[in-house]
């Protein structure tokens, strides 16, 4: 892997996106689903049969998780056959015209077919927001498949609730309503409420509109909010949003058998506490660690904190 610079690992926010795979010692590859492709970022050669995935939120890509794997580096840790994940609608990943609407399964799906693809045959997913609540499906529907689950902010109960009933839970995550309603107009408006979340990024505006999702928005690397802004795609979220609507997490994590991680940080505004106790009752074995002084993006945030309780290592 190419060298990347060390930094001291309690910085804020101390990696930029990166959007070249061979910086990070990676290469390219197109897979092909029955309703579209994904597009994965991998090492050139397998050393097992066993990757870790990395699978991105409603509002990222690969690139989302380049400051975790900066911070895997400088930390000297080797993550095994290392698999960054652009699912369909996002990055550049794609469906085919005419394709059907997602599912959280049909998503889980693309996934598989993609590790498979690649020769994969078992894997530890790690998944940030949306990407953790596939992970967690994952590992109940391949038990045979999936070793680990570490999901960083995960948008599990209160989204599922906010989506399925959004004016009587409006109070339980008013920023997630409030974004996917905003994002939902912006849909029906086609390529022009794509352009106006483009336009908006080429202003200062974007910057302060996104500065919610962070602990400090305005601390986050240039990079972050540039990344944020291209890979927010309106029909991509509003089509995660339907695709989790009516899941039954419950009845489907409590089937979980695998070792599960969770974390969040302690200013996130799309995962409560309540959401940490509740899958407590879910999933009991599961391990939960809530980080300091950090919001939505502990990956982009906090990474070297994000490793530590994710088991990568012993520093902190």
């Amino acid at each position: 892997m190419p060298e990347l610079a060390a930094v001291a690992v309690h910085t804020y926010s101390p990696y930029p996106v990166i959007s070249d795979a061979t910086r990070l010692g990676l290469i390219e590859t197109r897979v092909a689903g029955e309703h579209g492709h994904t597009v994965a970022r991998h090492r050139a050669v397998r050393t097992s049969v066993r990757a870790t995935i990395f699978l991105h939120g409603a509002a990222g890509a690969w690139t989302t998780f380049t400051p975790l794997l900066q911070a895997a580096a400088a930390d000297g840790i080797q993550i095994e056959n290392p698999v960054l994940l652009d699912l369909p609608g996002w990055g550049e990943g794609a469906l085919f015209p005419g394709a059907v609407e997602l599912t959280v399964d049909s998503f889980g799906a693309f996934v598989k077919d993609t590790a498979e693809g690649l020769g994969y045959t078992e894997w530890d997913i790690v998944g940030h927001s949306l990407g953790g609540s596939i992970a967690m499906h994952m590992a109940a529907a391949y038990p045979d498949r999936v070793l680990s689950v570490g999901m960083v902010s995960g948008t599990p109960f209160s989204v599922i609730r906010s989506i399925d009933n959004p004016s009587a839970n409006f109070r339980e995550l008013p920023a997630f309503v409030m974004l996917w309603r905003i994002l939902q107009m912006l849909t029906l408006l086609g390529r022009t409420g794509r352009g106006i979340v483009v336009g908006l990024g080429a202003t200062p505006v974007a910057r302060l509109l996104f500065a919610p999702l962070f602990r400090h928005g305005f601390r986050v690397h240039r990079s972050v909010t540039d990344a944020t802004v291209l890979n927010l795609h309106p029909r991509s979220f509003t089509g995660a949003a339907t695709a989790t609507a009516g899941y039954d997490a419950h009845l489907w994590w409590g089937r979980i058998a695998c070792p599960v991680i969770a974390v969040k940080g302690d200013r996130d505004i799309f995962v409560t506490d309540a959401d940490f106790e509740e899958l407590a009752r879910v999933v009991p074995s599961s391990r939960r660690t809530v980080l300091e002084d950090c919001g939505h993006f502990g990956i982009i945030e906090r990474p070297h904190a994000v490793l530590a309780a994710l088991g990568y290592t012993g520093q902190f």
